[in-house]
């Protein structure tokens, strides 16, 4: 399944799993129903034994993520991969849900959690059945963590689209160990996909994109191929090298894909070897600033488990309640 899948780094992320697998089967999760039936047609020449299907939704509200991950459980029993890059490039202010959630926030964090949060039960069991492999990637910022406030998690009092770029990332790479701690048979990672070529410049207002393109022949041989990201973004999701903290079974892929010769399990966000958490940089390699370690000293990581799971059951109640409206009238 990957979210955020009809464009940028997760079509091509899509794309290098479609090719690389036998007869894969995968769910795109994204807004454009066009960009998706374009998609569904290559895949078809990458693979014809594969199948891509499309739901359409848009993530920025927790509800709509819990209609697609409903949608999912009714079709299907176990997920073996979940991969995420949703997201948008915006200058715009807050801008909140009926949730009382920013949009941008949910879509690089909240809708990422709860996704993972919801669709736990469907990895766990792909844990317990061949090819007893399951894993989660959330493509973002790892390596990139800044110092965030604590005390505003959510940026209700001072929302900045820098502000919200360093405390998604910083939160992501939490929850990719809080996880691996709560679901030790499921391989959890945060990776940085590098400066890449996408079309997020479209959303941008029209000044913006002007910059943009003035600014891309000069930048353009530090950028990384969308192709080249997508491949790489596929083995983090499923190399051998990210293990989980436990093997639910003693086949093969219990542990991912075969470790390529000269490479060993790398360490996680937690600095220990296999834990089953990691923070990956755009080539592939162990990344994670000092900070986080004193962070985690702080017992922030609890912090930020807490503060999620709270915006959940917070927004699940306004949902209730809005349905209960709804049902009304």
């Amino acid at each position: 399944m990957i979210v955020g899948g009809t464009s940028g780094i997760g079509e091509f992320t899509l794309k290098a799993f479609v090719q690389n697998t036998i007869s894969p089967r995968v769910y795109i999760v994204g807004r454009s129903a066009p960009a998706a039936e374009r998609i569904i047609e290559e895949c078809k020449s990458l693979n014809a034994d594969g199948k891509v299907e499309f739901i359409p939704a848009n993530v920025t509200e927790l509800a709509e993520v819990d209609r697609v991950c409903q949608e999912i459980e009714n079709r299907e029993k176990k997920i073996n991969l979940l991969v995420q890059s949703q997201g948008n490039l915006t200058f715009a202010g807050r801008n909140e849900t009926p949730e009382g959630l920013d949009r941008k926030m949910t879509l690089n964090f909240y809708s990422r959690m709860r996704f993972i949060h919801n669709l736990r039960p469907l990895l766990r069991n792909a844990t317990t059945s061949k090819p007893h492999f399951a894993s989660s990637l959330s493509i973002l910022g790892a390596g990139y963590e800044m110092a965030i406030n604590l005390d505003d998690l959510e940026l209700k009092n001072a929302y900045s689209t820098r502000r919200c770029a360093d405390t998604t990332t910083l939160m992501n790479s939490f929850m990719t160990n809080e996880f691996a701690s709560r679901e030790p048979t499921i391989s959890f990672s945060h990776s940085n996909p590098s400066i890449v070529k996408t079309g997020l410049a479209r959303e941008l207002p029209l000044w913006a994109r002007g910059l943009y393109w003035v600014i891309v022949p000069f930048v353009s041989p530090f950028m990384l191929d969308v192709e080249e990201c997508g491949q790489r973004q596929l083995f983090i999701a499923t190399s051998g090298i990210y293990p989980p903290a436990k093997l639910a079974d003693d086949s093969p892929l219990a542990s991912r894909a075969p470790i390529p010769k000269g490479l060993s399990p790398v360490k996680g966000g937690d600095r220990k070897v296999g834990s089953g958490g990691y923070l990956a940089s755009w080539n592939c390699e162990p990344t994670g600033r000092p900070l986080l370690d004193d962070y985690r000293a702080q017992g922030v990581s609890k912090t930020i488990w807490e503060h999620t799971m709270g915006v959940f059951d917070k927004a699940a109640t306004i949902n209730q309640e809005r349905n209960a409206v709804g049902s009304t009238r």
